[in-house]
C-alpha cells in the first residue's frame, strides 16, 4: 500500500509567519494535534504539535505573562529536523519510522512542496483495514512450516470449503524456529468445518476457544 492512498491531503498547515496563538488556535479549531510550518511557497520549514506549544506556554503557577509567549513566532518552537515521505513511498516503509523514532506524524513532501500528511491515527486505521477487523468474520492461527508452496496447501481448503478470505498475516513463531503463524481472517462467522479440514490436513490450529481465552 502506498502513501498516498492513506495521507490526509491537502493537509492543515500554518505560514513562518503565524504566532504560536495562532497554530494553538487552529488545532483547537480543526481539533489537529501536529501542524507543518511552509514558506510562502509551501516548503516545509519544521513542524509544531499541540505537545510543542504546551511546553512554550508558561506555569499557571508561575508570574510570567502567557500572551508575551503567544505572540512569538511559530518558528522559535518547531521541530526543523523533520521526518518526511513521499506519496509513493511504501506505507510499510514509513511504519518503521514511526516505531524507530517514536512519531506522531510525517509530512508528505512532493516536488518540494507538503501536500499532505501521515498521522499515528491513520497508521492504526491502515492496520485495521489491512487487517480486515472491521468486516464481520471470524479468524484463525495455522501454524505451518517455513518452507515453499505451505500456503497452497493452507489455502485450498478454504477454495474447497467456498470460503473467502478477508487477509492474511504472516510472522514466525518464536517458540517454534522453521515455523511461521498464518493469521487468517475469513468471511465465515463459523470456521469449524475450515478448522476440522485443516486440521485433517495435518495443520495446527488456534482460536481464542482453545487457547484458553
Amino acid at each position: 500500500m502506498l502513501v498516498e492512498r492513506i495521507m490526509t491531503s491537502p493537509c492543515l498547515t500554518i505560514n513562518e509567519e503565524r504566532t504560536i496563538e495562532q497554530a494553538l488556535e487552529l488545532m483547537a479549531s480543526q481539533d489537529i494535534r501536529h501542524l507543518p510550518v511552509v514558506d510562502n511557497d509551501m516548503k516545509l520549514l519544521g513542524i509544531v504539535t499541540d505537545h510543542d506549544i504546551n511546553l512554550a506556554l508558561p506555569s499557571i503557577l508561575g508570574t510570567e505573562d502567557p500572551a508575551a509567549h503567544l505572540a512569538m513566532p511559530v518558528t522559535r518552537i518547531m521541530h526543523k529536523n523533520v521526518t518526511t515521505c513521499h506519496p509513493l513511498d511504501f506505507v510499510e516503509d514509513i511504519a518503521v519510522d514511526f516505531y524507530e523514532l517514536k512519531l506522531g506524524s510525517i509530512p508528505v513532501i512532493r516536488n518540494k512542496q507538503c501536500i499532505g500528511i501521515v498521522t499515528q491515527k491513520d497508521m492504526l486505521n491502515t492496520f485495521l483495514e489491512l487487517t480486515g477487523v472491521t468486516i464481520p468474520g471470524s479468524a484463525i492461527e495455522v501454524a505451518v512450516p517455513d518452507q515453499a508452496g505451505i500456503m497452497h496447501e493452507v489455502t485450498r481448503v478454504f477454495n474447497t470449503n467456498k470460503v473467502s478470505i478477508e487477509s492474511i498475516l504472516v510472522y514466525r513463531d518464536r517458540a517454534n524456529p522453521g515455523y511461521k503463524l498464518v493469521l487468517i481472517r475469513m468471511q465465515s462467522i463459523n470456521p469449524t468445518k475450515i478448522i476440522n479440514d485443516l486440521a485433517n490436513s495435518g495443520f495446527t490450529v488456534r482460536t481464542p476457544q482453545n487457547s484458553g481465552l
